[in-house]
């Protein structure tokens, strides 16, 4: 925690020069997107640095290893199943039309729909489930580590609060630390106990589930990948919505349970483990 802590105080002390030094290389860009950029590069560099410390010796300790695409097969399967159960139970979204800026449905839409999708599950798997996850494991266990890791997977979706009025392309000396705040403030507001929030944490509860059956990030990477990618695809689905009803949750609980039941059954026989792991 103490390395995150440094991460976010050390981006928002240098952002500001950095992006000086970025925006004379590459003309305009929004300094809150840059922000957050350089904020997740820090963390890579920090957990890079302190690598040993933390247990991680090799790529597999993060969970890239083989087999790749039977995993990722599985994990978009999963995310499939998600996304085409809920409007199963939830017709009523099909008819409610909703545009977004300049999507045309081209293939050019799509991959920048599916490099947006890669991007975001590579990221957030890496530092969610084979890092963070796999710190809290190897420290206080694996059902506390579960918890523990998609709590802060939901929290870390409340920070990303844009300030009021923000000169965005002048930033001062202290705009870092400004933003810094900002980010806070739905936290602080406990924004995330709400129906987003507890559904952003049953996301967790699965992809972490997903990651410590097999102890392979790509079929929580293909989950993700995949439920960002269907819900974006489409220009009539809102993608907030699976963030905002309340059915979300169960079907998250639902599937959570089911992959978890599955896969220690399955390990269980081949093992000789417990044949279910009662949550």
């Amino acid at each position: 925690m103490f390395l995150i802590f440094f991460s976010f105080i050390f981006a928002s002390a240098i952002s500001p020069f950095a992006y000086l030094l970025f925006f004379s290389i590459s003309g305009p860009l929004s300094f809150i997107r840059f922000y957050h950029r350089l904020l997740e590069i820090i963390l890579l560099a920090v957990v890079f640095l302190f690598r040993k410390h933390l247990g991680i010796y090799h790529w597999a300790d993060i969970g890239f290893k083989r087999p790749v695409f039977r995993p990722l097969l599985y994990g978009l399967g999963w995310a499939i199943g998600i996304v085409g159960f809920s409007f199963v139970i939830e017709p009523e979204i099909l008819g409610k039309i909703i545009r977004f800026p300049h999507a045309t449905g081209s293939i050019e839409d799509s991959l920048k729909i599916f490099s947006k999708a890669a991007a975001v599950a590579i990221i957030e798997e890496v530092m969610m489930r084979g890092i963070l996850l796999g710190v809290f494991m190897r420290s206080i266990g694996e059902l506390p580590a579960l918890v523990a890791s998609a709590g802060v997977f939901s929290l870390s979706h409340f920070l990303n609060n844009k300030p009021q009025n923000y000169p965005d392309f002048h930033p001062t000396l202290g705009s870092g630390f400004q933003v810094l705040l900002e980010m806070f403030q739905p936290v602080l507001r406990l924004e995330w106990i709400s129906i987003q929030g507890l559904i952003l944490f049953l996301l967790g509860i699965l992809l972490g589930v997903a990651y410590i059956n097999g102890k392979n990030i790509w079929q929580p990477i293909g989950i993700h990948g995949g439920i960002v990618f269907l819900v974006h695809s489409q220009s009539w689905i809102e993608p907030e919505r699976l963030l905002s009803d309340s059915k979300e949750s169960v079907i998250l609980a639902v599937f959570s349970a089911i992959l978890w039941i599955f896969y220690r059954k399955y390990y269980g026989k081949s093992k000789g483990k417990l044949n279910v792991f009662f949550l």
